[in-house]
């Protein structure tokens, strides 16, 4: 089946050089210039990937879907991509960019995105039975892929999720941002590690008490992350 891109960009030059390319490495694309035209192609074309510079759209497609986003800017400022990445971005590419680097991280991204369903957000998996991480109040049912509090569910975005999850199943062990980005998104010549700062951030936002003295998701000081079992 060929997977299909929708790019949600304003400058349609951007997408005159991303669709011979992504179409010649096997992708299908689709096209909208603005947040209106975006979630009507998101709904008919249910794609397995965005491409997408506006907030507002990024917001609104995390509100019925998991689907990898990953944002392509012209801005390269720490405070616009945790803005991306904060509103439910799984990526962030910085114009100019090189066509290679995008196609890794396109390629990244749904290699190692979570099977979804549209919409409702339950994730496909087999029969198999997966194991059920309970730490106090907080609960991981890796077969569905979700995750409660208090016996409530908590919406993670697929990338929080599975950076969640490898912390939760690898305790008591210090990880840096580039061992985390590396586990995570598969690359360790192109990411950027701030990346993993921001969604470390709003995984916290969503499991911890107080944030600033974090129960589960710990930060070392000169060393990286720690899940405290």
């Amino acid at each position: 089946m060929t997977q299909k891109i929708l790019i949600i960009e304003d400058d349609p030059k951007i997408f005159e050089l991303l669709d011979p390319f992504l179409t010649r490495n096997g992708f299908k694309t689709i096209f909208a210039q603005d947040n209106f035209e975006g979630l009507l192609q998101f709904e008919k074309e249910h794609p397995h990937l965005v491409l997408l510079n506006l907030i507002q759209t990024c917001r609104e497609i995390r509100k019925i879907s998991n689907v990898p986003i990953i944002f392509i800017s012209c801005k390269n400022d720490a405070k616009d991509m945790i803005e991306g990445l904060d509103a439910g971005g799984d990526d962030y590419v910085v114009k100019p960019f090189k066509l290679d680097e995008l196609l890794a991280r396109i390629r990244s991204n749904l290699r190692r995105a979570p099977i979804y369903h549209h919409v409702n957000l339950h994730f496909s998996y087999s029969t198999q039975t997966l194991p059920l991480l309970e730490l106090d109040q907080l609960k991981i049912d890796e077969r569905n892929q979700k995750v409660f509090l208090r016996d409530k569910e908590v919406l993670f975005s697929a990338k929080e999720y599975r950076l969640f999850l490898f912390l939760a199943q690898n305790p008591n062990k210090i990880w840096s941002p580039t061992d985390l980005y590396t586990k995570i998104w598969g690359n360790n010549s192109i990411g950027d590690t701030r990346t993993i700062n921001v969604h470390i951030s709003n995984i916290r936002k969503k499991i911890e008490a107080d944030v600033t003295n974090p129960r589960f998701i710990l930060t070392i000081r000169g060393g990286g992350f720690l899940f405290n079992n």
